[in-house]
């Protein structure tokens, strides 16, 4: 596979590795034979003992390189054990590792390829290590299976040492900051201000800095309340705020009526419901109220807060239309 990096490295090459860690394998199914693609021998895999505790396969490249993209190959049929969910991990050592992808494979026999797109602020990942983590397989409860694992990037030293360097010198920086927030943590004015302007380097965005003055320093919670504000209407929250899960809130539209009328649907089970999010229009179909099936259709708009019936009876009228 021929691939262009963001920052024009080049056409990517296959990478060599070699197994250098692993959870556990079952019979005769070793790590190894990731290394080879056979989709037409069943015993040509990885195969975990297990699925729990988490099981992993830890691979070591040859020399540290910058993985473009990672191909999953599979066995000629569909199988149970193919990885539903898995997770990849990669770093300059074993014990240090950041998540690359999470991702899944469709159960088929196609081989799959996956974009490592990973950046240390805007240079690729250097990687000495690849771990890959399998999270659920394909049959529930099965064990799971690695076919095979081809990797591609780049791994000439005039392209990775560059990145090497960048990532070392963001190391660097990452751990003055550590140590600037844990003075200022701690009330260390002095040394905080001497690192800080030997460095050069800020701790964080000026209006935290600031936040953090009229709000630990200063007490001035109205000035806070500006700041955050400002930072809202500056989208700093946007980041976040997409990272977040979406937390379902029911809230009464109407409150019910302990008498029932024909403005409104009635109470009911087994319906079916959809929303129009362009017209915010909800609508309601059928069900069951306790002693017979239901057939009527409900629309209920937003905006207005009322219930509309399109039809009482949507059986009888397609009876009738068919007349």
């Amino acid at each position: 596979m021929a691939s262009k990096n963001n920052l024009n490295l080049g056409k990517s090459q296959v990478l060599s590795y070699k197994i250098h860690n692993w959870s556990s394998y079952s019979s005769h199914y070793v790590p190894e034979n990731i290394q080879t693609n056979c989709p037409k021998v069943l015993s040509s895999r990885w195969s975990s003992d297990s699925n729990c505790p988490t099981q992993f396969l830890t691979l070591r490249l040859e020399p540290c390189s910058i993985v473009d993209s990672i191909t999953f190959g599979k066995y000629e049929r569909t199988h149970v054990c193919n990885l539903r969910m898995f997770k990849i991990y990669g770093g300059l050592c074993e014990d240090n590792m950041v998540e690359l992808l999470s991702s899944g494979l469709k159960n088929d026999s196609q081989a799959e390829v996956f974009q490592i797109t990973h950046k240390v602020g805007k240079s690729p990942l250097p990687c000495r290590y690849l771990k890959i983590v399998p999270l659920m397989s394909w049959g529930t409860s099965f064990n799971f299976s690695i076919w095979y694992v081809e990797i591609h990037g780049y791994d000439d030293p005039d392209v990775v040492n560059p990145c090497l360097v960048k990532y070392n010198e963001y190391r660097e920086k990452e751990a003055i900051r550590l140590c600037l927030k844990h003075f200022r943590q701690h009330n260390y004015s002095e040394a905080f201000e001497t690192l800080q302007k030997k460095t050069k380097i800020c701790l964080e965005h000026p209006m935290l800095t600031e936040l953090h003055t009229r709000l630990v320093l200063q007490g001035d919670f109205d000035v806070c309340e500006t700041i955050m504000e400002e930072a809202s209407k500056s989208n700093l929250f946007k980041y976040y705020i997409s990272k977040q899960e979406y937390l379902p809130e029911w809230n009464p539209i109407s409150m019910l009526s302990s008498v029932e009328d024909d403005k409104r649907p009635g109470m009911r089970g087994g319906h079916q419901m959809c929303i129009d999010v362009v017209t915010e229009t909800i609508y309601l179909y059928g069900g069951w109220d306790g002693s017979q099936d239901l057939a009527d259709f409900w629309a209920y708009k937003v905006a207005d807060g009322k219930w509309q019936c399109l039809s009482r009876n949507t059986t009888e009228q397609v009876e009738s239309f068919n007349q």
